[in-house]
């Protein structure tokens, strides 16, 4: 009795994982609204069954809560002493903002997801956390800043997707001469106007939580 015999070489589907359904889930975010985002399409979008995917992932939501761990782990998150507080933060934010600028769509969607379960994510919100408990901020200050400093970083990078010149009033600049004026000074101190806006954001709302959460403590002192 003679056997055939075995093939060699690469298979001829890839193997599906964990990492090759996040990447194409990403790919997926781009090209479809979030509702229409669903298990069905991301299996599509791989040439797969959908009930593959089930063998990775519980649901949707599963899907969601593991993009948002990927860009998560991604952050460049400082480690508590590495750098004085503010710096910390501002290095936190940038990359938060370059990481969402990746991936503008996806983070439209994970921003109003679930983070249950997400450990990526709590992973870097507990580093951040450690940054401003052990400078002494009062426990219930922490989530205030994180959330505060999140919304602005999303809404920013969001921002940066527009044209650079969306600010301007075009033909309506003789109406409102003042606010065309100011819009043509920040034209011209930088290419990447959005850029300079988010610094200037950032730096201010940094600067003001904490001096907000310093007020605070001293306040609890005080009681």
């Amino acid at each position: 009795m003679t056997t055939s015999p075995r093939s060699v070489g690469r298979p001829s589907t890839r193997v599906l994982t964990e990492e090759r359904i996040l990447t194409a889930a990403f790919r997926l975010s781009a090209e479809r609204t979030p509702r229409q985002f669903t298990m069905t399409a991301l299996a599509e979008s791989l040439g797969v069954r959908t009930s593959a995917l089930y063998h990775h992932f519980e649901s949707r939501d599963a899907v969601i809560r593991a993009m948002r761990g990927r860009i998560s782990r991604d952050l460049a998150t400082p480690e508590p002493g590495a750098l004085p507080l503010e710096d910390a933060l501002l290095a936190w934010a940038h990359s938060y903002r370059d990481a969402t600028i990746a991936a503008p769509q996806a983070m439209v969607m994970l921003a109003t997801s679930p983070i249950d379960a997400d450990e990526g994510s709590f992973a870097d919100y507990e580093q951040i956390a450690r940054l401003l408990a052990d400078d002494g901020w009062p426990t219930d200050t922490i989530v205030d800043a994180i959330v505060a400093l999140e919304s602005f970083i999303i809404g920013s990078a969001l921002d940066a997707l527009a044209p650079a010149d969306n600010m301007s009033p075009g033909d309506l600049a003789p109406a409102y001469p003042t606010f065309a004026e100011a819009e043509r000074a920040r034209a011209r101190l930088s290419s990447d106007p959005a850029r300079r806006t988010f610094e200037i954001g950032v730096r201010a709302l940094i600067h003001g939580l904490t001096a907000w959460a310093r007020a605070e403590r001293a306040s609890d002192a005080t009681a």
